[in-house]
């Protein structure tokens, strides 16, 4: 096996580890978890309707359960609106951001050896 393809495995084998660390199950549990960072890193507000209706990642229930679930392993959190107080944003919490860290930090020396 070349060297490109072992680098490859050994990234991914580290990235599944960093996600069990973070209790990260499931495929669309991390789905969520990037959308949620790539619109805060845009500077992009997401609301959690916004969140919600993403059906490229799966349907509204499981969207709506797998919201819960981040937000009960303190990964995202959710702020009312100020305008509306019937709308809520959704953002990532320190320890969101933290496991994005572990992963781009995962990636960089990846990429180096």
């Amino acid at each position: 096996m070349s060297n490109p393809h072992l680098k490859y495995l050994h990234f991914s084998n580290s990235i599944r580890m960093i996600n069990k660390r973070y209790k990260l199950t499931e495929y669309k549990q991390v789905k969520v978890l990037e959308a949620v960072l790539t619109a805060h890193g845009e500077g992009v507000t997401l609301s959690v309707l916004d969140l919600i209706l993403m059906k490229e990642i799966a349907s509204q229930a499981t969207l709506h359960s797998i919201t819960k679930l981040l937000i009960d392993s303190k990964l995202v959190k959710t702020e009312l609106c100020k305008e509306d107080g019937r709308r809520k944003y959704i953002l990532p919490t320190k320890l969101g951001i933290s496991w994005l860290n572990e992963c781009s930090e995962m990636l960089t020396s990846a990429h180096k050896k």
